[in-house]
């Protein structure tokens, strides 16, 4: 593997772990902000999937703005991915 492929795919799996961060952000804000009544019903030990879908709509400005930039961070990782032909195989890798 080249050395610039291999940078490549150091920097999508940082994107990966910025993806999945912004997604948690996100729903903590949501749910202690706009949507605090609906996070009330959920005791400690609950488990749910959240989808950032379920968050679109929202009067929230900040929360808009979180799930612009979610959508933006997507939209690069596919164009990257789609680009450069990264595979699960390379993002399974364990170098970096």
């Amino acid at each position: 593997m080249s050395v610039y492929r291999d940078k490549l795919l150091m920097a999508y799996k940082y994107l990966l772990k910025v993806h999945e961060e912004l997604l948690t952000r996100t729903i903590n804000v949501a749910m202690t902000g706009e949507m605090a009544d609906i996070n009330k019903t959920f005791i400690a030990g609950d488990t749910y999937d959240f989808d950032i879908e379920q968050f679109t709509g929202t009067r929230d400005i900040n929360l808009n703005k979180l799930i612009g930039f979610y959508d933006e961070l997507v939209n690069l990782m596919n164009s990257l991915s789609n680009l450069n032909g990264i595979t699960e195989e390379e993002l399974d890798d364990e170098t970096e």
